[in-house]
């Protein structure tokens, strides 16, 4: 039972979270935009810190754990360099969702190693 309610939860949240947006199921994970191919975000979690590097634009950073509990929700001034200070539980699955202010939204899966 507890197998099928967190494949059901990864669904759910694969569906609400996804926008065309290509997956990859290591650490090192890239964004890439439909609109504007030189925009990319890369995230590296590792030592407990979250690494963000992208583009200069303002927006917000919101980090969920697999069954929808916030973890984190930070406004961000610059996405160019970002990096956060985040205790994840290894081997557990989390959605990174940047919002820019230009209301683009980049969504990934990322599991704590």
């Amino acid at each position: 039972m507890k197998n099928s309610l967190t494949s059901f939860c990864f669904l759910v949240f694969s569906l609400v979270f996804s926008k065309g947006v290509p997956h990859q199921s290591s650490q090192l994970i890239d964004f890439h935009t439909t609109q504007n191919t030189d925009e990319t975000f890369n995230i590296i979690y590792e030592n407990s810190t979250l690494f963000i590097k992208g583009i200069n634009v303002y927006g917000n950073l919101k980090i969920y754990s697999i069954i929808g509990n916030m973890i984190i929700d930070l406004n961000i001034q610059n996405f160019s360099k970002v990096i956060i200070p985040l205790t994840l539980e290894k081997q557990n699955l989390y959605i990174i969702r940047i919002e820019t202010s230009d209301n683009r939204i980049y969504t990934h899966k990322i599991v704590a190693h």
